[in-house]
Formats: C-alpha cells, structure tokens, sequence
C-alpha cells in the first residue's frame, strides 16, 4: 500500500514554523539593541545634564558647596605658603654648603705655595659663588 507524505509535510512546515521564530528572534534583538541604544544615550544626556546641574549649583551659591570650595582653597593656599617655606630653608641650606665648599676650597688648595694651582682654587671658589648667589637669587624670586 503506498504511504502518505504527511511526515514530509510536517518537516516541511516545521522547517517554515522555524525559520519564522528566527526572523522573529532577529527582529526582537533588533528591537532590543535599539532600545538598548535609545537608554544608553538617553543615560548619557541626564549625565550631562546632571553634571551641568552641578557646576551651575556651584556657581549659583549652594551654601554647603560654597563652604566646601572655601575650605579648599585655604587648604591650598596653606600648602603653598608651606612650600615657599620648605623651598626658602632648602635654598638657605644649598646656598650655605656651597658656600662652605668654596670657603675650603680656598682654604686648602688655595694656600697652596704653586701658584696655579692656588689661583685655580681661588678661580674655582669664586665662581662657585657666583653661580651659587645667582642661582639662589632666580629661584627666590621664582618662590615670591
């Protein structure tokens, strides 16, 4: 007896009924990445307007923030007052050891009874104060 074909129908129109909930399931993941998409972006703007809110509130005079901003400040200006007064004693203690190089410089090979080589040390003494006094001299003006 000769069968029916239903059984090739059926796997005809599963194949259709598949096919479709695939399209289907494309479209919805479209539908989801665009979605997706509009509140990533719409996430981004409120974050921007959050952020311009905020510097806005600064400027216009939220007292807790107005405090805050004030205290930082003093808090800066202490630690540069405090920096100018490190870097003035480190340029005291700089200026003064060099200077104590050259006072032996001329002491030692400056005393020497060659010439040269006292005029050398006397040469190299001066100029190492020189250079110390100019130097020290531009980085306290710097510090002013």
């Amino acid at each position: 007896m000769p069968q029916a074909r239903s059984s090739g129908s059926k796997s005809s129109s599963s194949t259709k009924r598949t096919s479709a909930k695939k399209s289907t399931g494309a479209k919805r993941t479209t539908a989801r990445k665009s979605t997706s998409a509009r509140k990533s972006t719409s996430a981004r703007s409120g974050a921007s307007r959050a952020t311009a809110s905020r510097s806005n509130g600064a400027t216009t005079g939220d007292p807790r923030l107005e405090a805050v901003a004030q205290r930082v400040r003093k808090l800066n200006e202490r630690i540069i007052d405090e920096s100018k007064s490190a870097g003035e004693a480190t340029l005291t203690a700089y200026e003064k050891a060099l200077k104590a190089i050259a006072s032996s410089l001329e002491r030692g090979p400056g005393k020497s009874d060659v010439e040269w080589i006292s005029a050398l040390a006397t040469t190299q003494a001066k100029w190492i104060r020189d250079v110390t006094t100019a130097w020290t001299s531009a980085a306290r003006d710097v510090l002013k």
